[in-house]
């Protein structure tokens, strides 16, 4: 067992303590409120079991107890709490599980040993503040931005049928395609408000999403070597029922990831003096929906 700290309690952040406290490990999740703390060592976090965790919100929480930190909030929260991260003892193994790759500018100013950035796969739906969905189950893809995979070989040894879990070797490979994934998904679903079922299904759908991926092919022509067009038409199809984390947020009148997804694609074009056409339409389609909706 090893003490683990929950940096966010969204939806993602509730699953694996929960997870990670059905593997033996010792949970403390960090809250932005009070009230959800109070709540969640009252309760627990409830997906099917109760799981017995303590809580505290950020700004009284000390991490001197912790063998690991997993960072769970969303990517345009993260360098609000980069203060607080840097407080963090430098021995101490980060694990990010942010979408995107925004954040790695951030990472590469921490003084941490042993940092580690993650890919989720998993459905999840927040219920209340301490009640998770587990709605599809996926792989937890971990690797090394610096450090070494046996500080965090305990986490590792939590893998499962129903919460896989696997070390990749190459972290800006498992990043970008990631990022391919998201960005063929989650812009088209939140604009069109449809689950992700539908972009395989629908004809004229289907041909915004190949253009698309001819786009996301000049720009980034090593990683979508990993991802083919027909893996995001299958990947859709074993979603068919989910909602995009986009449309979610859409749908609840958050703020989206938008800028931390179609921001780095840009910018890697720009760089490679690709002018790209879909990413910055997708973009503004999703800001245009957020400043009409008062997203926050």
């Amino acid at each position: 067992m090893i003490h683990i700290h929950i940096i966010g309690a969204g939806s993602i952040g509730l699953l694996f303590a929960h997870r990670l406290s059905m593997c033996g490990h010792s949970i403390h999740i960090i809250t932005r409120t009070a009230e959800q703390a109070e709540a969640l060592g009252q309760h627990g976090i409830v997906n099917q079991s109760v799981q017995k965790v303590t809580a505290s919100p950020l700004e009284y929480t000390q991490f001197n107890q912790a063998d690991a930190v997993l960072i769970a909030v969303k990517q345009y929260h993260l360098e609000t709490i980069l203060p607080v991260i840097t407080q963090i003892p430098a021995s101490t193994p980060l694990i990010f599980l942010q979408n995107g790759m925004s954040h790695l500018e951030h990472l590469s100013r921490l003084p941490h040993e042993h940092i580690f950035v993650s890919t989720v796969e998993h459905g999840a739906k927040k219920v209340n503040a301490y009640t998770v969905e587990h709605n599809g189950v996926g792989w937890w893809r971990i690797a090394s931005y610096k450090g070494q995979q046996e500080y965090i070989k305990s986490i590792l040894a939590c893998h499962h049928h129903d919460f896989p879990i696997s070390y990749e070797e190459n972290y800006q490979r498992l990043l970008r395609v990631k990022l391919i994934k998201n960005l063929m998904i989650n812009p088209l679903t939140a604009l069109f408000q449809v689950k992700n079922g539908v972009l395989a299904e629908n004809l004229y759908l289907k041909e915004m999403m190949a253009a698309l991926y001819e786009e996301l092919a000049i720009v980034f022509p090593d990683e979508i070597t990993y991802c083919s067009f027909n893996d995001i038409l299958d990947l859709c199809k074993k979603t068919s029922e989910n909602e995009s984390s986009m449309l979610s947020d859409i749908k609840a009148g958050r703020k989206t990831e938008i800028e931390s997804l179609t921001g780095y694609a840009i910018k890697v074009a720009i760089q490679k003096k690709v002018k790209p056409v879909i990413l910055p339409f997708l973009e503004r389609g999703i800001l245009a929906i957020q400043i009409e909706r008062g997203s926050n």
